[in-house]
């Protein structure tokens, strides 16, 4: 008869120090009887054993068996190798444990749980665990009768629970063998190691702004059994607005892709889930995802994640994530120059501005008509490529963005022809003209005009076949002055004398009073000029005068800089000159290059 659960002792100890999920896991439970050498044989009915962690509870009912896999030499030591099954459904129900869920069944295992005196049985099974992280023994219960009632000896003192020696079968016997160091009833589980493979084919080193990105995501099933397979994507930056991730469709499929609206969080944005499908050992499989063209140059993290689980174990899902760069870098960058030119139509006359001061409308009455004064000015934008290969630009085209200051502006190409299409190699730059006419919408308006404008450039990787990519480039804000007197320079090559260039001047008074002028040529080493070396200008509001010289240099192959000087006596200041087509501005003045041959 037992009358003291110390007469019996269950151990239990795991044969590793780490697992994997979905790999078995080695593990003894070693159970002893310390009964005196003529008592009668224990009977244990039944063991439990519990954890905490992601490990099922098993359950170990006694049944006569076939003789045990090994034993020493002595008898008192025997090894059993039991076979752990899902439970049928009146299986006994798993005790209650820190861990316990209701919904999960333990697993069902048989042995000879008849434990004669002194004798040891060491029970070698093997678990299957389903998810990472630490797991521990909880509790072992003993469920023993005996002749006049029947009795569970419950263990969960975890120095009870350790077990320090294993047993295992050798050619000279059943052999015990030393357990791991640290505690043997605790064993770390970690995620199994993904065999499935995924590739980014066809990545670029670098993209481009504006560019919409098609990338070929490969899984191969590297696993030995038939994996059921799906795949998502999603993008990662510091900040900003993130593109928009798609899945190409395949055929009778409806488009998925994730906008980057409300997203949870604003430096991530995942894309759906494509399901891939059912892919046998060493298969593989292609989907393309397309990115949205990014506006903005960035670093973007692109990681696709694999979610697939083995045909034969649906219960163990497995991960396999992939990441890579993914840089977009800006194409273009642009310079500017902004210059005026001298508009040929005459201005409206002081003398005869009645109704000018009102605007005018068609016939229908709808659409005001501007009356105020117009210039003329180019703008030439000098395109250099950053991209790291050649790319054909199809077209450059300014785009007027906003008008400040009650103006209309219209631009056109210099040349007044469509130009074609070019390529444009690395570090390489393309020069722009454009002819911009400002003209204000009241005549009596002062104020300066501000024009905000942007490029349109279209174009495309060489040999591309399909819709131009659009990138646009701003321009600095452009200011057109129409409040205060202004000269204006201009030069070309004169007939006679031979070499001789025609320098002209235009001084202009946009105000509504006559403003009076000096007006000094000085002489110079370069060149030999005729003209008025000294003359007073008195300008009538609303007009405008040219004054030209004659200029002969005395050098060739240089630019030379005359000298001309416009003081308004009335505001006691001195007008710039400004330079037009075809000149330079220096700290020297306005400047012009001389021909070799001329």
């Amino acid at each position: 008869m037992l009358a003291n659960p110390r007469t019996v002792s269950a151990t239990f100890a795991f044969g590793v120090t780490e697992g994997n999920v979905g790999v078995s896991l080695p593990s003894q439970l070693i159970i002893t009887s310390r009964t005196h050498k003529d008592s009668t044989p224990i009977l244990v009915s039944q063991v439990k054993v519990a954890f905490e962690g992601g490990l099922r509870s098993f359950n170990i009912q006694h049944e006569l068996t076939e003789k045990p896999e090994a034993s020493t030499s002595d008898g008192l030591a025997h090894l059993h190798r039991i076979s752990l099954q899902k439970a049928s459904s009146d299986a006994t129900s798993l005790p209650s444990s820190p861990n316990f869920s209701p919904g999960s069944q333990p697993l069902i295992g048989v042995a000879d749980l008849e434990i004669a005196p002194g004798v040891t049985k060491a029970l070698s099974l093997d678990h299957v665990p389903r998810d990472p992280g630490d797991v521990e023994v909880a509790s072992i219960t003993l469920c023993m009768s005996v002749v006049d009632f029947d009795m569970e000896v419950v263990i969960t003192e975890q120095e009870q629970i350790h077990q320090e020696t294993l047993w295992v079968k050798s050619p000279l016997g059943l052999l015990p063998k030393k357990a791991k160091v640290g505690r043997s009833s605790v064993v770390k589980i970690l995620p199994k190691p993904p065999k499935m493979q995924i590739q980014a084919l066809g990545l670029s080193p670098n993209y481009f702004t504006d560019e919409d990105i098609t990338i070929e995501i490969e899984a191969t099933n590297e696993e030995e059994e038939e994996t059921n397979v799906s795949i998502d994507a999603r993008l990662l930056a510091p900040s900003g607005i993130l593109p928009t991730l798609r899945w190409a469709l395949d055929e009778g499929e409806d488009s998925r892709e994730v906008a980057p609206e409300d997203p949870p969080d604003p430096s991530s944005i995942d894309s759906s889930s494509k399901s891939i499908g059912n892919l046998a050992p060493m298969a593989n499989r292609r989907h393309t995802l397309c990115i949205q063209g990014s506006p903005v140059a960035a670093d973007y993290i692109l990681e696709v994640k694999a979610r697939y689980h083995v045909l034969s174990d649906p219960e163990t899902p497995i991960i396999k994530s992939f990441s890579t760069k993914i840089g977009v870098v800006t194409p273009f960058k642009a310079n500017h120059s902004f210059l005026p030119r001298i508009h040929c139509e005459p201005w409206p006359s002081y003398f005869n501005a009645d109704g000018l001061d009102e605007n005018s409308k068609n016939d229908a009455g709808e659409m005001e008509v501007a009356k105020g004064l117009t210039q003329e000015w180019s703008l030439t934008s000098r395109i250099a490529s950053l991209a790291n290969v050649s790319l054909m630009i199809q077209s450059v085209e300014p785009q007027v963005v906003e008008i400040h200051e009650g103006a209309i502006c219209s631009i056109s190409s210099a040349s007044g022809d469509t130009v074609a299409a070019s390529m444009i190699s690395p570090n390489d730059f393309q020069a722009h003209d454009f002819v911009i006419l400002a003209q204000k919408s009241d005549l009596e308006d002062r104020r300066s005009t501000f024009v905000d404008l942007r490029l349109e450039i279209k174009w495309h990787r060489d040999g591309f076949q399909g819709p131009p990519v659009v990138t646009h480039l701003s321009v600095p804000e452009l200011v057109i002055p129409f409040g205060e007197p202004r000269v204006l320079a201009s030069a070309r090559s004169g007939n006679v004398p031979a070499g001789a260039i025609n320098l002209d001047y235009v001084i202009e008074n946009p105000s509504m009073y006559a403003l009076p002028f000096q007006l000094t040529m000085d002489i110079s080493e370069e060149f030999a000029f005729s003209g008025p070396k000294n003359v007073t200008l008195q300008l009538v509001p609303l007009s405008r005068h040219n004054i030209r010289y004659v200029i002969l240099p005395h050098v060739k192959g240089l630019w030379i800089s005359p000298q001309f000087r416009v003081f308004d006596t009335h505001f006691q200041k001195s007008l710039k000159v400004n330079a037009t087509e075809g000149m330079k501005s220096d700290k020297k003045g306005v400047s012009i290059w001389v021909d070799t041959d001329s």
